[in-house]
């Protein structure tokens, strides 16, 4: 078996536990011609939501974009993104996970992965970015799970060398 090791000094525990109770659930439906995590975002901030965990249902979209990994070859880090991966639409959702926590400054942010199926019937999955996803006609269900008494905030791994969502035993103001 392959093993990979990350540049920096490892963390013990590498588990970050925060234990807390789901404080509910909702089903959130995006119209098309929106970006969908932007549309997510404000959707469950409209809603006081700041910190949730989320499956995408089904959906579609008319044009995406979407990153996969690849060895980074400056040796900062064991992997970086590579280029953007376009899809033109019609682009089919499987389906998909994502956090939404807050970047280092507090702001909402929302991280994602999805699994889509283009035009021609290829399966296709990855890193979701911002404001290249735009929803199609179907437009897209999400399954929202609001984190009860606790959050996601970004801040640096040294391990990975990346700045990552990590636990927090708070959620935002």
């Amino acid at each position: 078996m392959r093993q990979l090791k990350h540049p920096g000094a490892g963390t013990e525990p590498r588990r970050i536990v925060q234990p807390r109770e789901a404080g509910g659930s909702l089903r959130l439906n995006l119209s098309e011609g929106a970006d969908l995590l932007t549309g997510l975002t404000e959707a469950l901030v409209r809603r006081g939501i700041t910190d949730a965990g989320l499956q995408l249902l089904a959906g579609a979209f008319s044009e995406m974009q979407y990153l996969t990994g690849q060895p980074d070859d400056s040796g900062q880090r064991l992997a970086t993104y590579g280029a953007p991966t376009t899809l033109p639409g019609p682009v089919r959702l499987v389906g998909g996970n994502g956090i939404l926590g807050r970047d280092a400054a507090g702001k909402p942010l929302l991280h994602c992965h999805a699994v889509v199926v283009d035009r021609e019937g290829r399966v296709h999955g990855g890193h979701l970015p911002p404001n290249v996803c735009k929803l199609g006609p179907a437009g897209v269900t999400a399954l929202v799970t609001v984190i009860d008494g606790a959050g996601f905030q970004v801040s640096h791994d040294a391990e990975t060398n990346y700045d990552i969502f990590q636990p927090t035993g708070e959620q935002a103001a």
